[in-house]
């Protein structure tokens, strides 16, 4: 027993948290969040690692404070983070090639690959959608122009952090799988893929699984911390870590909503087929041998490009509160569009999809706001509905969780969409699941079932009842083709 620390990297903020776990009880807070955005160099977009790294230090500095104040050991450590993103780091631990943004993937690259290899074989061979974001197509364009040596590691977000912190450099499972690299069937990186995005072998590290050991945190951070801390693999990608804290049964579907959206059901294998393909799914792979059948879909991105370009941080408890009350009509567009990604104006996007469309055109900020929350209601209900007949699992819940379990109307949109209860909560199920899944590598609990019936005690979620419906949502797939 003791306090286990979770770093949590998000690509729009980050935090260090600190959780209490034992047999009966879990428990989290919150030490140290900062902001995370990149910044520009020579016409990409690149991770501000030194900052987000020295972030995490204080945050672990605040944790080991908290933890003396309270007469609480220190148990553990680990990171978790978003996917695809890589870096390029020597065997002494200083980065050779530093992160770039996923907002600067190119599709022309994505393009050049897939005249190589068609989308459908990448599809079936890594079980990933191929979007411009993925890791083989980032490492097919930065490649040519790196000098990388046999002493260099190509590592993740979350596994650069693991590596800081105890220089083991391996890949963690979850992570690894959300680079279109991981063989779907074997689990292990694909040799062809690798040949195809042009990355020598050499250049890999092992994968492992999450809820094992990496050692304990390296001399240089001890001498800085004033404490040795056990360093754990958990579900490093976030999403992972997130759907490990919830109470999943056959009839629940999840929705893990932030910056992104990730939406779909745990299952117990990959499904490759068509269907799959051709509706935008993908697999990857969850906490103790599960797999996550999802589709990534942008998120409350949307809204915080919107209050950015409106200068107005502040204004979203009012605008959706007028939002709530708007008894106008519906716009829809679809939050799957991969052009969303890279938009530099939100707004002008949205008015312009919609005249393209025939929809009245959102003007004012309310009207605006509106439409990204029913689009991305109707996105979640047609989401799910297409994951229960990939997988045979019907839908009887929907469990939302991140920032997004925080949107009353959001939350309510949903349950009227997918007509199933929804239920909202954890906002922390990312840090639960991160502290949790050390606890089980610790020997402090024993399983995932065991971590999410604690985690039900700890946070009971908010229910939503399907009410009678404020949108057309048919009618909405109409408009888009998209049902």
């Amino acid at each position: 027993m003791g306090l286990f620390f979770a770093v949590d990297l998000g690509a729009t903020s980050g935090r260090v948290s600190a959780g209490k776990v034992t047999r009966g009880h879990i428990d989290v807070r919150e030490m140290h969040r900062f902001p995370n955005m990149p910044a520009e160099k020579d016409g990409a977009w690149y991770w501000d690692v030194d900052r987000l790294w020295s972030e995490t230090v204080t945050g672990l500095m605040s944790g080991l404070r908290f933890g003396s104040a309270t007469g609480q050991q220190p148990a553990g450590v680990a990171a978790d983070s978003w996917g695809v993103d890589v870096a390029a780091v020597s065997s002494d631990g200083a980065l050779v090639l530093p992160p770039r943004s996923y907002r600067s993937a190119s599709s022309a690259t994505r393009d050049a690959v897939v005249r190589r290899i068609s989308a459908r074989e990448l599809f079936r061979r890594a079980g990933v959608q191929p979007m411009p974001i993925n890791t083989i197509f980032q490492l097919t364009d930065l490649l040519p122009r790196a000098a990388l040596t046999n002493d260099t590691t190509l590592l993740l977000m979350a596994d650069l952090w693991t590596f800081w912190l105890s220089g083991d450099g391996a890949a963690e499972r979850t992570l690894a799988s959300t680079t279109g690299l991981m063989s779907a069937a074997a689990a292990g990186w694909d040799p062809d893929l690798l040949v195809i995005a042009g990355v020598d072998r050499s250049l890999m590290p092992r994968i492992l699984d999450s809820a094992t050991s990496a050692g304990t945190t390296c001399r240089q951070l001890n001498s800085v911390l004033g404490a040795s801390l056990p360093v754990f693999r958990v579900g490093a990608h976030d999403t992972a870590s997130a759907v490990a804290a919830l109470p999943l049964e056959n009839s629940e579907a999840f929705i893990s909503c932030g910056t992104w959206a990730l939406v779909g059901v745990e299952h117990d294998e990959p499904v490759l087929g068509e269907a799959a393909f051709a509706w935008g799914f993908t697999n990857e792979a969850g906490v103790e041998g599960r797999t996550l059948v999802m589709r990534n879909l942008t998120g409350l991105w949307l809204i915080e490009q919107c209050l950015k370009g409106w200068e107005r941080p502040g204004a979203l408890p009012d605008l959706l509160a007028a939002a709530t009350a708007w008894k106008g009509t519906d716009s829809f567009i679809d939050v799957g569009d991969p052009e969303l990604v890279n938009s530099p104006d939100v707004p002008a996007y949205i008015r312009r999809r919609c005249a393209a469309t025939g929809q009245p055109e959102p003007v004012d900020p309310v009207h605006l706001v509106r439409c990204i929350l029913v689009s991305l209601a109707l996105a979640f209900r047609n989401t799910i509905r297409q994951a229960s007949a990939l997988t045979g699992r019907k839908v009887g819940a929907v469990r939302i969780v991140g920032g997004g379990s925080r949107n009353d109307l959001l939350c309510r949109l949903t349950a009227d969409a997918c007509g199933v209860e929804v239920l909202a909560g954890p906002a922390e199920a990312t840090t639960l699941g991160n502290v949790g899944v050390q606890a089980i590598a610790a020997g402090v609990i024993d399983s995932l079932a065991e971590l999410r019936t604690l985690v039900m005690g700890f946070a009971p979620p908010v229910r939503y009842e399907p009410g009678e419906s404020v949108a057309s949502w048919d009618g909405g797939d109409a408009v888009l083709g998209t049902g």
